[in-house]
């Protein structure tokens, strides 16, 4: 590598920091992108964990139907609690109705329906969590009316027969926190699909560098290309291949300015826990540079390979949004990989993105050494030679050398 390269890349690097619109790309929009799909998706997985509106008719209003609310509010429930339906009913998504029998029927010992409707357009996740909390709910207040019944030692008939400590002493055991605490983690073989900002922080990174390196390079290779700028260069003492280097240098150091700035932004989104964002790259950010060096370099040669193949900065700029975003989605950018079709993960072995997110879920969610990056990154060095060597040709083919 000639000092010549080097002096090329930074004249270049120069020129495309300079650029209010490739700020804008790098410094500004990734970032949003980040804390729009971290915050949307932060979710810790499962319907357990998703706190849904219910609405609840009381048309009991006794103490025990006062009991079984209390106990709802303890299952991750948005509550919004009514003595009879409200006059726009018909646009709840979901209604608890507590029959008026409530009370009664379960002193008595009889079974007492509740009748639980949802409105044809309320989200079929949501519907599925309520309806496991609601089960919960119920199972938990068994439990409590028999430890309330033991402690009295008595059985009443009618509600009226029932004292106010009594009463009292009900809904403070519906209050209680569950007695049991269920602790679990992968053993085995077994390993967590990534999710919430797991996934999409690394996602976006991964996504962002191929865009902002793909589109832009493209973009200005073109541009040198048609308005004769490289084969100027040719004229100078720089050779053919000092020229393309020195192009692929200057890609590389974008795509890494790029990766950096987002690993930044991820820590600093974790640590001040913005719109409940809970992330970190732990102790191996110093390892994620020998992953990002080698996938820039992929992604610099790619751009090479593509700014040879078109003659007009519009061809160029189109068909690198289009490959842009089909090497993020397929490469596991935008969803995680697990989620995936046999057959799709086969053809995203194709994509760069594919391995750099192998590589980062490998360290950051499945907590493997370094030695998990050394695949990875080997092939990305595959993928860079290729596309330099296929860069090389399209760029003589378009009038370089």
């Amino acid at each position: 590598m000639t000092g010549r390269m080097w002096h090329l890349a930074r004249h270049d690097s120069r020129l495309f920091l300079l650029r209010k619109e490739n700020l804008f790309f790098m410094l500004v929009m990734p970032i949003l992108f980040m804390l729009f799909f971290s915050s949307v998706f932060r979710g810790g997985g499962g319907p357990e964990d998703v706190k849904v509106k219910l609405s609840v008719i009381d048309q009991d209003r006794s103490f025990l139907s006062h009991a079984f609310v209390r106990q709802l509010e303890g299952e991750h429930f948005d509550l919004a609690v009514f003595d009879a339906a409200p006059a726009d009913s018909v646009e709840l998504l979901r209604v608890l109705t507590i029959p008026a029998s409530f009370g009664d029927s379960i002193l008595a010992g009889r079974k007492v329906e509740l009748d639980f409707t949802k409105h044809p357009d309320s989200n079929l996740s949501y519907d599925v969590a309520a309806e496991m909390h609601l089960h919960r709910a119920q199972v938990a207040f068994l439990g409590t009316l028999i430890r309330w019944e033991q402690e009295l030692s008595r059985r009443f008939d009618h509600i009226d027969q029932v004292g106010e400590a009594d009463r009292a002493r009900l809904l403070a055991l519906a209050a209680e926190p569950s007695l049991v605490t269920v602790q679990d983690r992968w053993a085995g073989e077994g390993r967590p699909v990534p999710s919430g900002a797991g996934q999409s922080i690394p996602g976006m990174l991964a996504m962002f560098v191929v865009m902002t390196v793909l589109i832009g390079g493209s973009e200005s290779l073109t541009r040198e290309k048609h308005q004769g700028t490289l084969a100027r260069l040719l004229s100078t003492p720089f050779s053919r291949g000092e020229v393309l280097g020195g192009k692929v240098l200057h890609l590389t150091l974008v795509g890494l300015v790029q990766a950096l700035v987002l690993m930044g932004a991820g820590e600093a989104m974790g640590a001040f826990h913005l719109f409940g964002i809970d992330f970190s790259w732990g102790p191996h950010a110093p390892t994620l540079i020998l992953v990002l060096i080698p996938y820039a370099f992929a992604v610099a040669c790619l751009t090479l390979f593509v700014g040879g193949l078109f003659r007009t900065t519009q061809q160029a700029e189109s068909m690198a949004w289009l490959l842009g975003m089909i090497l993020a989605a397929i490469g596991g950018c935008w969803w995680p990989l697990e989620a995936m079709p046999h057959g799709a993960r086969v053809l995203a072995a194709f994509s760069p993105a594919y391995w750099a997110m192998s590589a980062f879920h490998a360290l950051i969610t499945f907590g493997q050494g370094p030695s998990a990056v050394i695949l990875p990154s080997l092939i990305l060095i595959g993928f860079g030679a290729l596309f330099a060597w296929l860069g090389g040709r399209t760029m003589r083919s378009g009038g370089i050398g």
